[in-house]
């Protein structure tokens, strides 16, 4: 650990750093500071046999209070995210009476990230005096991009559910911070000045569990999960090709191409069952959707592919990765662009009506099997046989 982030504790440090990290979550979920539960803190001496920081909740007729416990010597950073764990606590689980609504790691990680960043060594004071930090960095997005250091930002899932792996791996946990973080800043974002992200946490204590309450606080934006990780998707993917273009490796650009090429998407057996994800390729979305279903998936692709393509040119300026490989990979990609855009033009230009029958009418289906067999060969090259895909039929229709 780093000695010279050590803080030493003492009722006053704690009590300036307490009011500091709570009004930096409330200005972070955009909510007024109406406190109602008890939160207090404990100084411990130091103990190696003991973890250096701790929350206890304890439920009581009235409601949740809750105890910190810290050492009197630990880490600065360690006692913010903890500060911002338990205010994070306190807020979700306002007037709540039945058992404690926990916290999704993402959020609280990406908050306390974020306000590390923003608010640096200022938010603990030392000594009983204040001073300034030259490290704090108020731009967000430079502080998510020092923590990935052109690493790519973790998918929805992952975000979700991290394996313990990379919990208790410290460079996997800092691309784990840096994607929270993103994540974050970009509801924080979405939700405008009406403050959904506080109402996300109010949400929990009313909620199965925290992915009900986000899809009840989001609902105007995302009919479901699903839909939460195709808005991640190009969210994060926008954020690493502004940050990556000096630092992406070839291998790192190479692994982006799956995802793009592809379209994760749930479909039930039978009417009644439950949906199973299955992972479908662009060519095989052309085949088998009807076109109102593919226009979404063909917009976040198009900037997806522009992207990686932006990417990949930046990459391939640099001399180490100035390789025949990589020309040719970017070749095949403006190619399979310049295949799509034809065929949504096409589609959207009035060529999608339907002949007497109610079916697509000659010039549909010729464009749609043409425009899926050049995508298909395309794909084979850039990502290899495609009997390692799932393969589903939404409904049928063009």
């Amino acid at each position: 650990m780093d000695q010279q982030g050590l803080a030493a504790l003492n009722p006053p440090v704690v009590s300036v750093a307490c009011e500091r990290v709570k009004a930096g979550v409330l200005r972070i979920l955009r909510l007024d500071d109406k406190y109602r539960g008890s939160i207090v803190v404990r100084i411990l001496k130091a103990d190696g046999r003991k973890p250096p920081a701790g929350i206890i909740a304890t439920q009581y007729a009235e409601g949740w209070s809750y105890a910190v416990e810290l050492q009197d010597r630990i880490h600065w950073t360690l006692l913010v995210r903890t500060l911002v764990d338990a205010t994070l606590l306190e807020v979700a689980n306002r007037s709540n009476q039945g058992p404690l609504s926990p916290i999704p790691l993402w959020l609280s990680e990406g908050i306390s990230t974020l306000l590390i960043g923003e608010g640096g060594r200022e938010l603990v004071p030392q000594l009983n005096r204040d001073f300034k930090d030259p490290a704090r960095n108020l731009d967000p997005m430079a502080v998510i991009a020092g923590k990935m250091a052109g690493r790519p930002p973790l998918g929805f899932e992952a975000l979700a559910q991290p394996p313990d792996a990379w919990i208790s791996d410290t460079n996997r946990f800092q691309v784990f911070q840096g994607s929270s973080a993103l994540l974050v800043h970009q509801l924080r974002s979405l939700g405008g000045d009406s403050g959904s992200l506080g109402r996300l946490v109010w949400s929990f204590n009313q909620s199965l569990n925290w992915q009900t309450g986000f899809l009840r606080t989001y609902s105007t934006q995302f009919p479901s999960l699903l839909d939460v990780e195709k808005w991640w998707g190009v969210v994060s993917m926008a954020f690493h090709v502004q940050d990556a273009t000096q630092r992406i490796t070839p291998e790192g650009w190479n692994a982006q191409l799956r995802p793009v090429l592809t379209e994760m998407v749930e479909v039930a057996a039978t009417t009644n069952g439950i949906p199973q994800r299955r992972t479908l390729r662009v060519s095989e979305i052309l085949e088998q959707w009807p076109y109102p279903a593919q226009e979404p998936v063909l917009g976040r692709k198009l900037a997806q592919l522009r992207m990686l393509i932006r990417l990949g040119e930046s990459l391939a300026r640099r001399e180490e990765a100035d390789n025949g490989s990589m020309k040719l990979r970017l070749g095949q990609l403006d190619r399979y662009l310049g295949i799509l855009v034809q065929y949504r033009d096409g589609r959207s230009g009035g060529s999608s009506a339907g002949d007497r029958r109610g079916e697509p009418d000659r010039r549909v289906r010729l464009l749609v099997s043409s425009s899926a067999s050049r995508l298909r060969a395309l794909e084979e090259d850039l990502l290899g046989s495609s009997s390692g895909e799932s393969r589903a039929t939404p409904p049928s229709g063009r």
